[in-house]
């Protein structure tokens, strides 16, 4: 069996070594074959000499499509140009756990299409990372499932055919994903056991605070309602969600 890990990458050179040695570092389960690739969408950094460096396959990307997602569009390339009957999508700034592979692997199957990995997010700013662990305490007691996320997940490629591929006029991959296989009956599921670790070095406070927005944004055009949304955004401690769902209400 044949699982390809595929990584969208825009001008990565700061953290993409460190996902390559991540996945190099993986413990794969007998009979199984595992490739990674890298999709360089539009870089003009580094980021392609560094995954020649380390032996990684690379699919170049010099162009900027209809796809409303950049990184929805990024890794459709990427799984048109592979084969393997399982993929996966780890971001470049991921460090995956060793046992990732393995633990996920064990959850995936039957109608459990996609299996993805709790995240922890590390910026090397001490304040920004005590707000990350805030968030995290918050995710244990606020009355809220986890949603999976897109950073580390694996999924069947034959489902994903099956229902027509991703959603290019969707803003966003792991959603956009999640709400089309349990349209077709099919479930997501979040493996909290398995913590991958995304190092953001470029964090700051106007950066978490327009990734809020835009996620607010994101899931009005995907149909979340307004109520669902605030619930989330009380809960979440993330009022800025709730606010960039109101602007693209309004259509601000």
């Amino acid at each position: 069996m044949k699982i390809v890990l595929i990584t969208p990458a825009h001008n990565e050179e700061k953290v993409i070594e460190g996902c390559i040695e991540s996945v190099k570092n993986l413990i794969v389960p007998e009979g199984v074959e595992l490739e990674h690739v890298v999709v360089l969408d539009r870089c003009t950094d580094g980021t392609e000499e560094i995954c020649r460096k380390h032996g990684v396959r690379t699919i170049r990307k010099d162009y900027r499509g209809s796809c409303v997602s950049p990184i929805t569009e990024a890794f459709q390339l990427g799984f048109e140009q592979t084969d393997g009957k399982i993929v996966g999508k780890i971001d470049a700034d991921i460090r995956a756990p060793p046992d990732a592979l393995v633990k996920l692997l064990e959850k995936l199957g039957g109608e459990v299409a996609c299996v993805a990995a709790d995240v922890k997010t590390v910026s090397g700013k001490w304040w920004l990372d005590l707000l990350m662990r805030l968030r995290d305490l918050n995710y244990k007691i606020a009355p809220l499932g986890r949603e999976p996320r897109g950073a580390l997940r694996l999924f069947y490629r034959e489902v994903v055919e099956k229902i027509g591929g991703f959603d290019c006029d969707r803003p966003t991959f792991d959603t956009a994903l999640d709400l089309k296989l349990r349209a077709y009956g099919y479930k997501s599921i979040l493996v909290p056991e398995v913590v991958a670790i995304e190092y953001r070095p470029d964090l700051t406070l106007a950066r978490i605070i327009k990734h809020q927005i835009m996620t607010g944004r994101a899931r009005r055009r995907l149909g979340i309602g307004l109520l669902r949304t605030a619930v989330h955004s009380l809960f979440r401690l993330r009022p800025f969600v709730l606010l960039g769902y109101v602007l693209e209400l309004l259509g601000c």
